[in-house]
């Protein structure tokens, strides 16, 4: 069982939604009485760990709250407006050009997948609205669990068709509802920033994948030189979205603690890079 990080809730910070503190995902160590990062924006204290070095925010909203007043679709809204203003120039530059990203192969959750399994069961670890899998729906049954009501609902709606399902709740709830060694995958994909407990949800994904079973990740990398760069203004700093802030090795250690193998090319984590992807495998 794995050291639960949060603790008893805060006072609130905007229309009643209250904070709960949190201590280090990965080692539970309690770290507010060292300063916090200059990356921080009050009320979000970004922490580096003084035992683990992991990067984190500090404090989240409780669960209830990002179901509706904080849904993704909410936050990533804010977090847009505030980064057309803190970085006017680059962001507008970024938004503009975002045809760049057709020049190059596009890596996906689907095609690291189908490199170790054509066909079974799958869950999409924070779904949306279920297109993420969408090209796997023909071969695979498709899972899901989703905090957010109104994805979850066109995620099941979509899902059912095809012999699944999705779950409406956060996903350390979600995953009880699954038996052990269900799944041949997992996908995490912009999943682990966000989950105020990702070490706890790490451990069930373990639970319910078969042996042989992969989570496929990507999240953002702080150990790249565009964070260095950019400082406070890079790309992948989101309050609160952005909960938890993995290196390669801070993601290679948690994964290890629940009891996975890494596998991790070289150009899956290129520091030039502001996202680095990992295949997690149980043990067969």
């Amino acid at each position: 069982m794995s050291i639960m990080s949060l603790g008893e809730s805060q006072e609130p910070f905007m229309d009643g939604i209250k904070l709960v503190h949190r201590t280090c995902p990965l080692c539970s160590t309690e770290n507010s009485g060292a300063p916090p990062s200059r990356y921080s924006l009050p009320p979000w204290n970004i922490r580096e760990c003084v035992e683990c070095g992991f990067v984190y925010i500090d404090s989240a909203p409780e669960y209830v709250h990002l179901a509706e007043e904080l849904d993704w679709d909410t936050t990533y809204a804010a977090e847009a407006k505030r980064k057309a203003k803190t970085r006017k120039f680059s962001y507008k530059l970024s938004r503009i050009t975002r045809w760049r990203m057709r020049l190059i192969h596009k890596r996906t959750p689907s095609s690291v997948i189908l490199r170790y399994h054509g066909s079974g069961r799958i869950v999409d670890l924070g779904c949306g609205s279920g297109g993420l899998i969408a090209d796997l729906l023909d071969t695979f049954e498709p899972y899901g669990v989703e905090i957010s009501k109104k994805l979850a609902q066109k995620a099941d709606m979509l899902y059912r068709q095809h012999g699944g399902r999705a779950e409406n709740a956060p996903c350390l709830a979600g995953l009880q509802n699954f038996p052990d060694n269900y799944f041949e995958a997992a996908v995490a994909r912009s999943y682990f920033e966000h989950e105020a407990q990702p070490l706890a949800v790490m451990e069930a994904t373990f639970r319910v994948l078969k042996p042989g079973g992969i989570i496929v990740v990507k999240v953002p990398n702080y150990a790249s030189l565009n964070r260095r760069l950019m400082g406070s203004k890079w790309c992948g700093f989101r309050y609160p979205d952005h909960l938890n802030y993995f290196t390669p090795g801070t993601l290679k250690r948690m994964a290890e603690k629940c009891g996975f193998s890494v596998r991790s090319g070289l150009f899956d984590k290129l520091p030039t890079s502001d996202n680095m992807w990992a295949v997690l495998m149980k043990p067969v």
